[in-house]
């Protein structure tokens, strides 16, 4: 072996060309095992690691690869080659973060070694912001510090598009406030300079009642039509959003679930959408109001007196840049409480789906400290960021008194010399509270703002995430029932596969069975079937072509499955039968309920088949909602039919019915079956043991009977501990 693998010399450096590399990764530990990086390097006829320094320290061959793996340690991985005088060779280490891509990395060496093609995807996950170097809150997702604020709110902005109308009447009826608003100083000075005086104008002053009183029922008018027009565009624009987050999730793989709790997932539903709609709707008008009315009294106040308003209005700037400066630290702490309002929500709902195991276990104090952590990381988070924005609150009413302040020192001054008059002066103090108090709720609008861009990112993480293609529709549509796995590969971690080199075919109106321990891969060869997840490699065909090709609408409509533990809808029984041909008529209904021996126990219920199920079916036993879950399949007359651990949920009387309707059901299907009792699998077409992720055996039952191999012993092993149990024999 030593001609064959060798470790290089100090001097030895790399001779290949990127040209020749057809992999190159990098690891994190250096070959001490401390930290450091070390490059494994591949080409079309050799595998290498090169250190830091470029110097090689192992090389070997590729043809004296026969196969290569990836064997979890403690925080990290090690990558090991078998070569063919049967040596086990390790090659490189690396930690968790890094797992992934050596996975593919080693499935590629192997593809190599086979000679073929190489069909490796060594994805590159996002840990830290390209631009500001932060942390990001999830792999791959979405710098809360460097988001293009501007960008989020054009998009969110698209929601009032439907609503055009109604979104220009609101702006034409905030500007016509604002000069309403600005209308009535104008009434109060003159009302002193003129009325108030000693010679007393009695009819100058009905006049300008008249014209306030005028003033104030316009702006009564238009408020009312103003809070209508928002609640309109509340509820519409509120329902809008919730609709698109909700689709989106419904439609997305079920990678994007296995990594995200439910609660988390809800809250973008309710509390993401609830932010984005109160800013739009609300939070926006109050900009655009407040902006024109700032505008309009800067502009009366320096008609009034230039100079006294360019004094009164020397914070301002500095106002402007307090919001500016604490703008962003504000934003990334409202994001921060995001994240915790997240995770307070996913074990709230975790705990309550599961109080049935809490209370099964007297765990309720364990579950209560639980949810105080979580409570506790949700108070802090936000005692923090209000502490900060009070802290900043008060700064700008600070500076924002202190034009009051300059009004009354400088305004007084040009009273009492005679330069402004007394209405004047109470004029530009109207004014200078309409352009302060808006500024100093700005900061107010940026608590608003930053909570709406928190959760709009969130929203439009689910909306962006690639959903499964439902859209792409492919020519065949009609299924025959041909189903074929050629060297299937998949891992729902792609540094451990729980599949590896499935091949087999299953022929129309065959009944598969798949047999192994658990954690062979049984379920998971169900889920590649049904398409909840992709081959990592090889190819799954059905009826001879591609099953990628065939639109998923009408490849899942053509399946039928009935899962390991059965899920209904808090509907009546005969709404949860039809969910899988929604409108079948009441006969087709009882039929299938009788196919799946469930009409006798449905009639003895007192509203029969109108009978309220309740939440997941909490009112029915475990063996009724798996027959009424058979059920549902049967009506959906599917041409593949899956019995994901069928009869796993009834008793033996029960069991015995089941099988004797799927005897008649599986009739002119292809069936894949999952048999908790191996001696339901007797009449099977055939059998596929799996262990550990690999195809041990195929044949009838009877033939592994004989063969006397992982099949013989695995119904050995249960006959035994039914006896025990006192079962009896079960094969």
């Amino acid at each position: 072996m030593e001609s064959e693998i060798r470790s290089a010399d100090a001097s030895t450096v790399v001779e290949s060309t990127d040209d020749d590399v057809l992999i190159r990764l990098d690891s994190d530990f250096s070959e001490d095992g401390s930290y450091g990086t070390r490059t494994l390097t591949v080409t079309k006829s050799t595998i290498s690691i090169v250190e830091l320094s470029g110097v090689r320290s192992l090389f070997m061959p590729l043809s004296s690869v026969k196969s290569a793996r990836n064997e979890p340690l403690v925080g990290g991985g090690r990558m090991e080659i078998a070569t063919k005088s049967g040596e086990i060779v390790p090659v490189i280490s690396y930690s968790l973060t890094l797992a992934a891509k050596f996975s593919e990395a080693a499935r590629g060496i192997e593809q190599l070694a086979k000679g073929e093609e190489l069909l490796i995807k060594l994805k590159e996950e996002k840990l830290r912001c390209e631009k500001c170097d932060r942390l990001l809150p999830e792999r791959d997702g979405v710098c809360p510090a460097c988001l293009h604020r501007g960008k989020t709110m054009l998009r969110i902005g698209q929601f009032l598009v439907p609503y055009r109308a109604q979104a220009i009447s609101l702006a034409i009826l905030s500007f016509a406030t604002t000069v309403l608003s600005l209308a009535i100083p104008m009434v109060q000075g003159s009302l002193i300079d003129n009325v108030l005086r000693p010679q007393h104008n009695v009819t100058l002053l009905l006049k300008l009642m008249a014209v306030w009183l005028g003033i104030l029922a316009l702006s009564s008018i238009l408020q009312v039509l103003n809070g209508r027009l928002i609640a309109f565009l509340a509820g519409h624009i509120a329902a809008d959003l919730r609709s698109a987050v909700y689709r989106s999730i419904e439609f997305l793989q079920l990678t994007f679930f296995d990594k995200k709790q439910v609660g988390a997932i809800a809250a973008r539903v309710t509390s993401d959408t609830d932010r984005v709609w109160g800013f739009l709707v609300e939070g926006v008008p109050f900009l655009l109001l407040n902006g024109l009315t700032i505008l309009g009294v800067i502009g009366f106040l320096f008609w009034t007196n230039a100079l006294l308003a360019a004094c009164i209005l020397v914070p301002v700037p500095i106002v402007i840049g307090i919001g500016a400066f604490f703008w962003k630290p504000m934003s990334q702490m409202f994001h921060r409480v995001s994240q915790k309002t997240a995770r307070f929500h996913m074990h709230l709902n975790e705990s309550l789906h599961g109080i049935r195991v809490v209370k099964a276990f007297a765990k309720e104090d364990l579950e209560f400290g639980k949810f105080r952590h979580r409570n506790h990381e949700l108070r802090d988070a936000g005692v923090s960021v209000d502490t900060r924005w009070y802290t900043v609150f008060g700064a700008m009413t600070f500076f924002t008194s202190l034009g009051a302040l300059i009004q009354w020192t400088v305004g007084g001054m040009m009273v009492v010399s005679g330069k402004l008059t007394l209405g004047e002066f109470w004029r530009v103090s109207a004014y200078l509270a309409l352009v302060y108090g808006p500024l100093q709720w700005f900061s107010a609008v940026n608590q608003w703002f930053s909570r709406a861009m928190a959760g709009a990112e969130r929203i439009f993480e689910v909306m962006d995430t690639e959903s499964e293609s439902y859209g792409q529709r492919g020519s065949h549509r009609d299924i025959v029932g041909e189903v074929e796995f050629t060297n299937v590969r998949f891992g729902y971690d792609k540094s451990n596969p729980v599949l590896k080199r499935i091949t087999f075919t299953a022929k129309p109106g065959e009944m598969i069975g798949l047999v192994g321990k658990s954690g062979a891969g049984k379920s998971t060869t169900i889920n590649l079937l049904c398409r909840f997840y992709e081959p990592d490699a090889g190819e799954i065909r059905i009826d001879g072509v591609d099953y990628r090709d065939i639109a998923l609408q009408d490849l899942r409509g053509q399946i039928g499955i009935v899962l390991q533990e059965p899920f209904l809808f808090n509907g009546s029984i005969a709404e949860n039968i039809a969910y899988g041909k929604p409108g079948a008529p009441f006969e087709e209904v009882i039929e299938a309920a009788k196919a799946a021996n469930a009409h006798n126990f449905i009639l003895a219920k007192p509203d029969g088949y109108d009978s309220m199920v309740g939440e997941k079916g909490s009112k029915l036993s475990g063996g009724e909602r798996q027959r009424i879950s058979i059920a549902r399949a049967i009506l959906h007359n599917p041409r593949i039919l899956i019995l994901d651990e069928a009869t796993s949920s009834v008793d033996v009387e029960t069991e015995k019915q089941i099988q004797e309707a799927l005897g008649r059901l599986i009739q002119g299907r292809t069936t894949f079956a999952i048999a908790h009792r191996l001696s339901t699998l007797r009449n099977a077409s055939r059998l596929i043991v799996l262990e550990k992720g690999e195809i041990a055996e195929i044949g009838t039952h009877e033939e592994l009977m004989n063969k006397e191999g992982v099949f013989h012993a695995l119904v050995q092993t249960q006959t035994a501990i039914n006896e025990i149990v006192g079962i009896g024999a079960g094969s």
